[in-house]
């Protein structure tokens, strides 16, 4: 890595095959550029990985050596240019791994310009968050500083939250990221008026974590060069399980969106990077589709976004709609993977290069806690629960209603009642941020085998083009032929739960019986 003693910013110096002009690229596309990737292949219209595969386990990163490219064996490797640069070598299996430290990185770490940034500065966590534990030790509270400029993407995308809170709240893994900026200023020289710096920092645990990668691999001698990271699963976090990010950039009219961005892919086709200019701060963020690493932590946390007092606020914000997604540069396809600034003047393309496959759907079932404990009550009524899941509503460009104003996905949950040798469907939809609520529904199983979940996840598709509407009667009538109903309920349903609120549960599950009896008693003509 290098940059220019008058200029901040570092490069990362590289060797395209073909050759090409371009020799360096900014540090922020550490994230987009993994060894032997093939950029822009035409045939598959996108990047191509190269190498062999190999699933591996790591036992602790704390037995791991730190090397140079030039200590591994392997021979063409040992003739590339950048045999300096620093490595772990390791053992897992019968296999001896030699692994870039800039790539572990990449894959934990590098995921946003801005984190690809932050990393080289020492106090960079400190200026931009601040992170409050309290006596709770499964809450806790980070307070985006008003003077961050943590991109709208990151604010507003769970997953990517989760990954900001890991770093932030974990001990060892914040010592980690914060290894970079220290081996930055300790290791780093100064020659011809520019500093240069190979790499280095120190792996967090990484206990028990699995990993895919892909890299050269020599049978005969079982050593394995790697060129990119994949997956990592199996993370652990040791950080409280809740966590509140409040932010003074939120506000209600947000909802549903990646903060002021417009959706992957966009309108007119993928942009153009064009890095020799800057981004602006006067446009919306284009998020950018790029290779993504998979991720998936043992024990999720459950993130959530709030204004930064604490209250939900009124008011739109002049230009920014709620649904839709309009190109935020208008006609123009040209955008930069650096930082935005004020002296920018293209939009910003910031890449959501993290596929989080952690299984999290039971952290949202406290959103159903006051419809559980309804149709619990019908039990007394002679109704037996057989079956129950939930679906995340799916993602339908142009649409926002897909996700919660926090940027969490927004779910759909059913019950399957059996009442009398007759299966009924009981729905249920998450809108409690919602003014007006949407109505639980009541299906009616038709006769011989039957899978609800496929038909539910139809029916959320069409809520989601319908801005959490359920179908006309028409509709649903084609659909489930067999019969439905439409069931009101109390306005404040988060309140079901209370002492005062038994009352209100107690209605609603009536209104919920009566509807069962009627439909049950309904013939088709």
């Amino acid at each position: 890595m290098v940059r220019d003693l008058r200029n901040p910013n570092w490069y990362i110096e590289v060797k395209l095959d073909p050759a090409q002009e371009k020799e360096k690229f900014g540090v922020s596309q550490l994230g987009l550029i993994p060894r032997r990737r093939v950029l822009n292949a035409t045939k598959a219209g996108g990047s191509k990985v190269a190498g062999y595969e190999k699933d591996l386990k790591i036992n602790t990163t704390g037995t791991w050596s730190p090397c140079r490219i030039a200590d591994c064996p392997i021979v063409n490797i040992r003739r590339q240019g950048d045999l300096q640069q620093w490595c772990f070598s390791f053992k897992a299996g019968d296999t001896q791994f030699f692994l870039p430290q800039i790539e572990l990185a990449r894959a934990l770490f590098f995921h946003s310009a801005y984190l690809t940034r932050l990393a080289m500065n020492p106090n960079g966590l400190d200026e931009e968050f601040d992170v409050q534990v309290g006596e709770d030790a499964n809450r806790a509270e980070i307070h985006i500083l008003p003077s961050s400029s943590l991109p709208m993407v990151v604010r507003g995308n769970p997953s990517q939250r989760r990954m900001l809170a890991w770093l932030l709240l974990d001990k060892k893994v914040r010592n980690s990221f914060q290894s970079i900026a220290q081996y930055q200023l300790t290791e780093g020289e100064v020659r011809n008026g520019r500093r240069y710096w190979p790499f280095r920092f120190d792996p967090p645990p990484l206990e028990n974590v699995k990993m895919k990668v892909r890299g050269q691999y020599v049978r005969e001698s079982e050593l394995f060069f790697v060129y990119e990271i994949h997956s990592l699963k199996n993370l652990s976090s040791q950080i409280p399980k809740e966590i509140e990010f409040f932010d003074p950039k939120f506000t209600e009219q947000k909802a549903g969106k990646k903060g002021s961005s417009t959706e992957r892919g966009g309108t007119g086709g993928p942009p153009e990077i064009d890095d020799d200019e800057l981004p602006t701060t006067d446009a919306d963020e284009y998020v950018l589709e790029v290779p993504e690493v998979e991720l998936e932590f043992s024990e999720p946390a459950y993130t959530t976004r709030k204004p930064s007092d604490g209250r939900r606020r009124s008011g739109a914000r002049k230009g920014i709609s709620e649904e839709g997604v309009d190109d935020p540069a208008n006609g123009q396809t040209d955008v930069s993977t650096d930082e935005p600034t004020v002296r920018g003047e293209v939009p910003a393309g910031v890449a959501d290069g993290i596929d989080d496959q952690s299984e999290d759907s039971h952290l949202f079932t406290h959103k159903f806690e006051a419809f559980m404990a309804m149709s619990d009550l019908l039990e007394i009524k002679g109704c037996r629960i057989v079956a129950e899941e939930m679906i995340p509503l799916p993602v339908v460009k142009g649409h926002s209603k897909y996700r919660l104003p926090d940027g969490n996905p927004r779910y759909l949950f059913y019950r399957v009642l059996r009442y009398q040798n007759q299966n009924y469907a009981l729905v249920e939809v998450d809108t409690v941020e919602s003014e007006a609520r949407l109505s639980t529904l009541l299906l009616k199983q038709p006769p011989g085998k039957y899978d609800w979940y496929p038909k539910l996840s139809i029916l959320g598709r069409s809520l989601v083009k319908a801005s959490l509407r359920w179908p006309t009667d028409k509709k649903l009538k084609q659909d489930f032929p067999a019969g439905f109903r439409r069931i009101s309920h109390q306005q404040n349903i988060t309140s079901s739960l209370s002492p005062t609120g038994t009352t209100a549960l107690n209605r609603w599950m009536g209104r919920v019986y009566d509807s069962l009896a009627e439909l049950h008693n309904t013939r088709l003509p």
